[in-house]
């Protein structure tokens, strides 16, 4: 019997996915769903500034940063040393996110961060303020000296540009 060509070219991703394991094949960031307060409140007491990932779950990009960047030990590492970070889902409207003050779903919390596309990766400081947006998929080398920018603090007396320079001497 002849197994015809759509079968045959679904069968080896899906007994790769069966091998491997459903939650193994896209490595995520482990986090709960909780609030934009409740982030500030931890951000605040542990003095940090925050890491808000917005993504949506079809995003290709999206997954693409958990598997190959948020994936890394030394991003992971240096996450959570220096940040408080938090995954957002642009395409939910569930959500009670206090911002601006106005109670937002996560949908309307990622347009009022001006995600205008995923993933889009915001820093803000540890009360919440934005400091930076950047859209699109970081690759992970540019997304390290971003941690470390934002991280140290650099961002309040240095352009970016001046911190790589810096930074690759």
């Amino acid at each position: 019997m002849r197994v015809p060509r759509t079968v045959r070219r679904l069968a080896l991703p899906v007994v790769l996915l069966l091998a491997v394991g459903a939650n193994d094949a896209v490595a995520q960031m482990e986090m709960p769903p909780r609030s934009l307060g409740e982030v500030v409140t931890q951000a605040e007491a542990e003095d940090t500034p925050i890491l808000l990932e917005i993504y949506a779950p079809w995003c290709p990009y999206c997954q693409r940063m958990q598997e190959e960047v948020y994936g890394d030990d030394e991003v992971r590492s240096y996450l959570d040393r220096r940040f408080t970070y938090a995954r957002l889902n642009r395409d939910t409207t569930a959500g009670d996110h206090e911002f601006d003050g106005r109670t937002l779903s996560s949908k309307e919390l990622g347009m009022a961060l001006g995600a205008r596309g995923v993933p889009t990766t915001i820093f803000m400081t540890p009360d919440g303020t934005p400091i930076a947006r950047q859209p699109g998929y970081i690759k992970r080398p540019i997304f390290l000296q971003m941690l470390r920018y934002f991280g140290s603090g650099a961002y309040e007396n240095k352009s970016f540009k001046a911190f790589r320079t810096q930074s690759s001497k």
